[in-house]
């Protein structure tokens, strides 16, 4: 599509409501591939978390608490050597891969696997190297136990395996397949690391055990995952073993990628920030009931971390072809789902969030429940924004998403500064909030104006704001009843899901894609839906 085109679809009133002018069945078909690779990831990362969660228990259970703080230390260092190594190109390869099976240069996507490979190999061998060395230094900084200073250098021989782990989750993620990663990462890695830390905790091993638990479970997986990579693309083995490289596309991914480095660095400042000043101005005590918030809140996005993970190399091919109407209309049905999905969970958290926050850590955690109604409304306004940053990256826009998120982080950082020593954890929450809003604004801004792509659409806000306001109502008058918090809390979420249903029938913002959505659905799973689809269709 050309960019006349582009800019007539956006001043275009009509262009939320023609469905004639697009390739309707591309849309169906795309939105088929995200929902079930959605599906798939999303019980793949439930049984990952609840996996690595055993794990955590295990280790707390059978050994000291100042062992399983050391463990979280030394998974943090790990987890940080791991986004500098990875130079941004989890996002650069996925991209390349999507963008080239969308203009046909298939012969091409080759070499960005090599190119991403050798380049993340050699860069987790550097990474690894120097946090070898400079494991001394990096260990007093965290602590003062001498043995930490070992745990990092395990650490260190970890990290080549990590990144070749993610380079090949990657590279699947750029063909669009969810199974690699469901299997190798959520499933293989925690699974094996759960098994090997319960043999240990009952051979009563020492500590160092879990650690080394940890390198043999991610070098095993990444060494299973390779092997498989090169079966799935023989083609590659023959490039793999002669070190083909192009130089001109490693610098390509490189110049892209590097840009996302900045983005991943910024983001995890950013989480970092408001419990670093937390405990600089205030107690230990406050960073808990803050840190019992935030998590929780978060999960708020899971919906769109996991869409994200399925749509950013698809949306790279439907750019290779300058297909941006039909991008339109897939931003804004998944933007649509993905509130449909989320917004009872943020109004259940907002109006119960005491009762959520005392049944699940108990009523001395009480102090966070104004942090977690800020936070929640917080990332359920990133999500009506939809996934404005996957896009982005897609349209090649790595440099304005480095600028836009460091102008973010300095605000976050300022007003943290502001806000906590006055307002306490909620003021971390406020400055947590707005930096959010503000990265959303300049992003959507951004993509409306090369793209006319956005979310502020009648089919979206109609059901968000009817669902909220009435769902507020009932919300209210349900909370001056006599029925204990949870059980209101439980029939609440029932009602409010419901409730935006409807109002998508309501407010008739059901769209030709959602039906036929449903109807693939409806061949995939087997399941008769003709009672649900004639509903439907009499409302789109």
């Amino acid at each position: 599509m050309s960019q006349e085109n582009t800019n007539k679809h956006k001043d275009d009133p009509e262009a939320d409501t023609d469905e004639s002018s697009y390739d309707q069945d591309l849309v169906t078909k795309s939105l088929g591939k995200v929902g079930k690779g959605a599906s798939i990831l999303f019980i793949g990362t439930v049984l990952g978390i609840f996996f690595n969660f055993l794990a955590r228990i295990v280790i707390a259970r059978f050994y000291t608490p100042e062992d399983y703080g050391l463990f979280n230390l030394f998974f943090t260092v790990l987890s940080i050597f791991l986004t500098l190594s990875l130079l941004g190109l989890s996002n650069g390869i996925q991209r390349f891969i999507g963008y080239y099976t969308g203009s046909g240069e298939k012969e091409k996507i080759k070499v960005v696997e090599s190119c991403g490979l050798l380049i993340g190999t050699i860069s987790g061998v550097c990474f690894g190297i120097l946090l070898f060395f400079l494991a001394p230094g990096i260990a007093s900084i965290f602590s003062k136990a001498p043995e930490f200073i070992y745990y990092l250098r395990i650490a260190a021989i970890t990290l080549p395996f990590y990144v070749l782990l993610s380079s090949l989750i990657a590279i699947f993620r750029g063909y669009q397949r969810t199974k690699e990663k469901v299997l190798f990462y959520d499933l293989g890695r925690n699974t094996l690391f759960l098994v090997l830390s319960f043999i240990l905790g009952i051979l009563a091993l020492p500590f160092v055990g879990i650690i080394w638990s940890m390198f043999v479970a991610t070098a095993i997986v990444a060494i299973s995952f390779f092997i498989y990579y090169l079966k799935k693309q023989k083609m590659l083995l023959k490039r793999v073993i002669t070190f083909s490289f192009d130089s001109s596309v490693a610098k390509t991914i490189l110049i892209f990628s590097l840009p996302l480095l900045f983005v991943n660095v910024m983001h995890r400042i950013m989480g970092w920030t408001d419990t670093v000043m937390i405990g600089y101005f205030l107690f230990e005590i406050d960073v808990g009931f803050y840190n019992v918030a935030k998590p929780m809140s978060s999960f708020i996005s899971t919906g769109l971390t996991i869409t994200n993970f399925i749509y950013a190399p698809l949306v790279a091919g439907l750019y290779a072809q300058k297909k941006f109407r039909e991008n339109d209309f897939i931003f804004t049905a998944l933007t649509k789902w993905i509130c449909f999905l989320t917004l009872p969970l943020t109004m259940i958290f907002f109006f119960y969030s005491d009762v959520v926050i005392s049944k699940s850590f108990g009523v001395e955690y009480l102090p966070g429940t104004i942090p977690l109604k800020i936070l929640v409304v917080a990332y359920f306004i990133n999500n009506f924004m939809g996934p404005n940053g996957s896009t982005l990256i897609a349209y090649g826009k790595t440099k304005f998403l480095m600028y836009a998120t460091f102008v973010s982080a300095t605000l976050n950082i300022t007003l943290n500064v502001l806000l906590i020593p006055i307002y306490g954890i909620v003021g971390a929450a406020i400055a947590t909030g707005i930096s959010i809003l503000s990265v959303n604004i300049i992003r959507v801004y951004k993509l409306y104006s090369i793209s006319g792509v956005h979310s502020f659409k009648s089919n979206i806000i109609k059901p968000v704001i009817s669902t909220g306001i009435i769902g507020s109502i009932i919300m209210i008058v349900m909370m001056y009843t006599k029925i204990p918090g949870i059980i209101q809390a439980i029939v609440a979420f029932g009602i409010l899901s419901a409730l935006f249903l409807l109002m998508l029938f309501v407010t008739r913002s059901v769209s030709q894609q959602d039906i036929k959505l449903l109807i693939l659905v409806e061949k995939k799973t087997g399941i008769n839906l003709s009672l649900f689809k004639r509903l439907l269709k009499r409302f789109v």
